[in-house]
């Protein structure tokens, strides 16, 4: 008796992906695939394929060459042999490989995960790699032994062999041909039959035309028994070897079974996604709540994709759940009925077993704990053989065994026997299992089962579309109203003759013709409707991609103006320190010049230059309105302008600059901001508006640097005069501070301060004008 599984040929399922697996340890592995019985253990199985898909997509194909399926060499209890321990150790080279590159690459915890599993071997893979060459031969240097002894085998032949060339060359015309050969693992020469005699020696071996023996010569017998001896002594140190390295496995067997066992179900789990992008497959979400809703289903064995072919596969949309838990499917022979029910056990098994889903996205599957089938005996999806009494013999055993839980796919119920009888019994075993509450697929083409479906709110009615005018299936499935078996248009296709086509018709009469017709009408109006939501479906899944594809757009565009501005801040940040360093370096070269002009000039000519860069509406200044002097940063109200140059009023003071030199002010609104006043201040800068500077606490080194920074700043502000307070204290500062403004070229006088500006605890700078 065939299993339910096998019914609905998820066996050969298997088979198409173990064919994508690597090793032996792989295809068995997915030959062990069934469902499994929990939500839990079915999500977890499909999130293991989703993040070996995208292992695959991002990483390529996981290591596994050399993964071979060793398990019965590790069974023996012998020694094995130099290949079978080269199986042996590429076997477990390749768990260590699968293992670290599965957990050391990053984003795939759920590999990780089962690739830590895979017992740690490399203690084991570096002793054995030293006797192995990279083609499995045993290494020269396997032991200190093998190596003496392989060292002093060539040197003996070799000397064999000169002896035996010295022989040829003494007794040419006794020598068949001039040649060196191996009889028995000892080197011989031919000799002439007819002149056997002249060289004394051991015969070996007569040739197989009698014109030739094949002597060992007297003098290269002790010679041979030299290198007979080392070639024994080399086969004994390599069964030692092998017994060593024999034992190295057997102590580590349990660690390589698991080792295996593992690799076995990645290099499965591989299989699964490759088959999975092969059928253009999607994960499913599992519930408990008896919800089955598989959108565009393919069966993978009819996918043109597996099958290489041209034609395409047609999908089916099958929905089931608790309210209504039975769908009674009917049409027309050979119409893709049976492919239906089938392709439904099919994927739910597929899903539950961790293999991939070859639906649509959204597909929704129940954690079933059984598919029950009845298909008939061994036959195609559309033959139908089997007898009315084997049928009901199964169809018990279904009974017997379904629960609540169950999946029930029952085909051609009620049929093989006399129409009224089957559909009565039909409509008996459908209202059973709605009793039990079993999620249930029927097909049928009794039209009185199809009148149950239709009188019973559990139930659904689905049919096969039918093209009138090429009298052939389309294998769509339409949900909702029932199907016509097209008994009649299906014989005039194949060819009867017109009489009896035309006195069939006759014998339904003319009530049937008509429901007929109105049946058929409403599968048109039907197939309209799916074919006008299938255009609305892919117009909104164009409009849904061109959605994603603009969000795509913007998020790029977000990113590149980020890394432009990220760019252009660094760059910024460059050019003033650029700037800060070239400033520094100007103010101590011309420190001790009192040119003034000079200076200025040279430090703000950076900025000269970065004002050419800037746009041309951020320079505007009108009459009348603020400005800001870029190099300065002083504040003031432009008075008048003429051509390149203008006017600015900062505090009562003029200055007459070049107008692409001020930046016009705005104010919050954005325009530009008037002013009655002839100053603005400036926002807090390193010189408050008293214009001192307090050292006191400093280092003279440090006092004399902020010094310096501080008159250079008051210099370019304008100011007349400032106060350095540097306190009492021990002097020192106080002496280093007026020292330094008595050589500064920019104070042109300096004195303590008076009662109220701090005594000689300050010193008051005059500035030069």
């Amino acid at each position: 008796m065939k299993s339910p599984l096998h019914e609905i040929e998820f066996d050969r399922i298997l088979t198409l992906v173990a064919m994508e697996a690597k090793s032996a340890p792989g295809k068995d592995a997915v030959a062990r695939r069934h469902p499994l019985p929990t939500l839990t253990a079915c999500e977890n199985a499909q999130a293991d394929l989703a993040d070996m898909r995208r292992f695959v997509h991002t990483q390529g194909l996981m290591p596994l060459a050399g993964l071979t399926d060793v398990r019965a060499l590790l069974a023996r209890d012998s020694v094995l042999e130099l290949e079978e321990s080269w199986q042996v150790f590429r076997a477990v080279r390749a768990t260590q490989a699968l293992r670290e590159t599965c957990t050391r690459t990053e984003g795939f915890l759920r590999l990780a995960a089962i690739a830590s599993a895979i017992p740690e071997l490399d203690e084991l893979v570096g002793k054995l790699n030293k006797f192995f060459t990279r083609e499995g031969k045993l290494r020269e240097d396997a032991s200190a032994e093998l190596r003496a002894i392989r060292k002093r085998v060539p040197e003996k032949r070799n000397a064999v062999q000169r002896v035996l060339h010295d022989v040829m060359n003494k007794h040419g015309e006794a020598i068949q041909e001039p040649l060196i050969v191996m009889r028995g693992d000892r080197y011989c020469i031919p000799v002439r039959t007819d002149h056997r005699n002249a060289i004394p020696g051991i015969l070996h071996e007569r040739s197989g035309s009698g014109a030739s023996v094949f002597i060992e010569p007297m003098q290269a017998i002790e010679l041979n028994n030299d290198l007979a001896d080392l070639l024994l002594q080399e086969r004994e140190e390599i069964a030692r070897i092998l017994r060593f390295i024999s034992q190295l496995i057997a102590e580590a067997a349990d660690d390589i079974r698991a080792a295996i066992h593992v690799a076995g179900e990645l290099d499965a789990l591989q299989a699964c996604a490759i088959f999975a992008d092969t059928v253009g497959a999607s994960r499913p979400s599992f519930n408990n709540d008896r919800r089955l809703h598989l959108i565009d289903a393919r069966h993978p064995l009819l996918d043109e994709r597996v099958q290489e072919t041209d034609q395409p596969v047609v999908p089916v949309t099958v929905e089931l759940r608790a309210a209504t838990s039975a769908l009674i499917i009917s049409g027309p022979n050979a119409g893709g009925k049976t492919v239906a029910l089938k392709t439904t056990g099919l994927l739910v098994a597929m899903a539950m077993s961790g293999l991939p889903l070859p639906a649509a996205d959204g597909s929704m599957i129940p954690i079933v704990d059984a598919i029950h089938v009845l298909v008939g005996d061994d036959q195609s999806v559309t033959e139908h053989l089997s007898t009315f009494s084997a049928y009901l013999v199964r169809l018990k055993r279904v009974i017997s065994a379904a629960t609540e839980r169950s999946l029930v796919l029952l085909d051609e119920l009620g049929a093989g026997t006399d129409p009224e009888e089957g559909a009565a019994l039909a409509a008996a075993v459908i209202e059973y299992f709605l009793e039990r509450g079993a999620l249930l697929i029927v097909t049928t083409h009794l039209s009185s089962v199809k009148s149950f479906a239709m009188n019973d709110s559990r139930v659904v009615n689905a049919s096969m579309e039918f093209d009138t005018a090429t009298g052939k299936s389309t294998y769509r499935l339409i949900v909702g109203i029932p199907g016509r078996s097209r008994a009649i248009e299906v014989a005039q296709v194949i060819g009867l003759p017109s009489p009896i086509i035309d006195r069939a018709r006759e014998r339904l009469g003319p009530r049937y013709v008509e429901v007929d017709q109105l049946v058929g009408m409403l599968q048109n109006k039907m197939s309209s409707v799916v074919e006008q939501s299938a255009e609305l479906e892919r117009r909104q899944a164009a409009a849904e991609e061109e959605r994603q594809a603009l969000e795509a757009s913007r998020k790029k565009f977000d990113s590149e103006r980020a890394r432009v501005g990220s760019a252009f801040r660094e760059e910024l940040e460059r050019l003033r320190d650029d700037v800060s360093r070239q400033v520094s370096n100007e103010i101590k070269n011309l420190r001790a010049n009192a040119n003034m002009r000079q200076v200025v000039t040279t430090l703000t000519k950076p900025i000269d230059q970065a004002i050419e860069f800037l746009p041309e509406e951020r320079r505007e200044v009108r009459v009348g309105h603020q400005a800001e002097h870029r190099k300065f940063k002083v504040r003031g109200v432009v008075e008048s302008i003429d051509g390149t140059k203008a006017v600015l009023n900062v505090s009562g003071k003029r200055m007459t600059v070049d107008r692409k030199e001020l930046l016009g002010l705005r104010d919050e609104g954005g325009g530009m901001k008037p002013s009655h006043k002839s100053f603005i201040p400036h926002p807090p800068s390193l010189i408050p508006e008293t214009a001192e500077l307090n050292l006191i606490g400093q280092r003279v080194d440090d006092a004399l640097e902020a010094s310096d920074k501080f008159l250079d700043r008051a210099l370019l502000e304008g100011k007349q005069a400032v106060r350095i307070i540097h306190g009492f204290g021990t002097g020192a500062l106080r002496k280093a501070v007026r020292e330094h403004l008595r050589k500064h070229p920019a104070v042109k006088s300096w004195r303590p301060g008076n009662e109220n500006e701090g005594g000689d605890g300050a010193t008051v700078a005059v500035l030069e004008e």
